[in-house]
């Protein structure tokens, strides 16, 4: 194949010119991406001056070059977003509110169909009236399954549905899937349970029994 001028290659040779001397070997270090692409673009770009490339071609490169770059830095926001965003949070984390809020919260999420809120209310009412009881310290960052671990010896009973709970509020909240209405009504049942159930305390060891 001819390459020298003029050229007046089809696009598909076009793209097979371009796409054979990316491959080249000089194109294969430890640079990072953005490096690469940069520097490739300053040696396209002086060579205009020179004719040794043409005109199309350098606008071509150009304009892989933007749209790879747009790429990685889409990519780059979608990353940092799912780990501010998605990360899981603590329980309690944000404004302070009481369980009695939470569960009119919950109440109305529920009465209004939306189940998602209902979800996400019902626990946090959980673990608030952990917290009012002094069953659970106000520690911030506390996440749904610390919650369920930390209440499941003073609700034994309870403590597969805590379990369940938890994994119900993450996937609701983090995970971004939709919640079921009968998920909904079970959250509230157990706030609802927890809250009326006399939790298991541990013992206290007597006086005589600490003295022997």
């Amino acid at each position: 194949m001819r390459l020298d001028p003029p050229l007046d290659p089809t696009s598909p040779e076009a793209r097979t010119w371009l796409e054979n001397e990316l491959s080249k070997g000089i194109y294969r270090d430890d640079r990072s991406l953005l490096e690469r692409l940069q520097n490739w673009l300053m040696e396209l770009l002086s060579s205009t001056g020179s004719g040794s490339l043409p005109a199309w071609l350098i606008a071509v490169a150009i304009g892989i070059a933007l749209a790879v770059l747009a790429l990685v830095v889409a990519r780059s926001v979608r990353a940092e977003r799912r780990m501010t965003v998605d990360r899981p949070h603590g329980v309690l984390d944000g404004p302070t509110r009481t369980a009695t809020e939470h569960r009119a919260e919950a109440a109305r999420a529920l009465a209004a169909g939306d189940h998602a809120t209902a979800v996400v209310e019902s626990y946090r009412a959980i673990a608030r009236s952990a917290v009012e009881r002094t069953l659970l310290d106000d520690l911030p960052g506390r996440t749904a399954h610390e919650v369920a671990i930390a209440l499941a010896p003073a609700f034994p009973a309870s403590a597969d549905r805590l379990r369940d709970a938890a994994d119900t509020f993450d996937a609701v909240l983090y995970g971004r899937r939709a919640a079921a209405p009968e998920a909904a009504r079970d959250l509230v049942a157990l706030d609802t349970t927890l809250a009326t159930t006399r939790p298991v305390l541990p013992e206290v060891p007597s006086q005589a029994g600490a003295g022997r």
